[in-house]
């Protein structure tokens, strides 16, 4: 019975990671500086606010011009 509890949780916590959002979908088309709302929950969730910053870590890819995937949304 362990066994099958612990396979059972393992297997709905890899679920549950692969489901965050990039986070450059929520500055998509914002500028540097706007406000965005990142993750679960939406703007009623006040860990989730955040502002708009150019990432160094990340590269636009010239392909998707409606989209800068530099611009990401860090949480406060």
């Amino acid at each position: 019975m362990q066994r099958i509890f612990v396979i059972l949780a393992l297997s709905t916590m890899l679920l549950l990671m692969g489901n965050a959002p990039a986070p450059y979908y929520a500055c998509q088309g914002k500028a540097a500086g706007d406000t965005c709302t990142y993750g679960y929950g939406g703007s009623a969730c006040s860990t989730n606010r955040g502002v708009c910053t150019i990432s160094t870590s990340f590269t636009d890819n010239p392909d998707t011009t409606d989209l800068n995937e530099s611009l990401i949304c860090v949480t406060k």
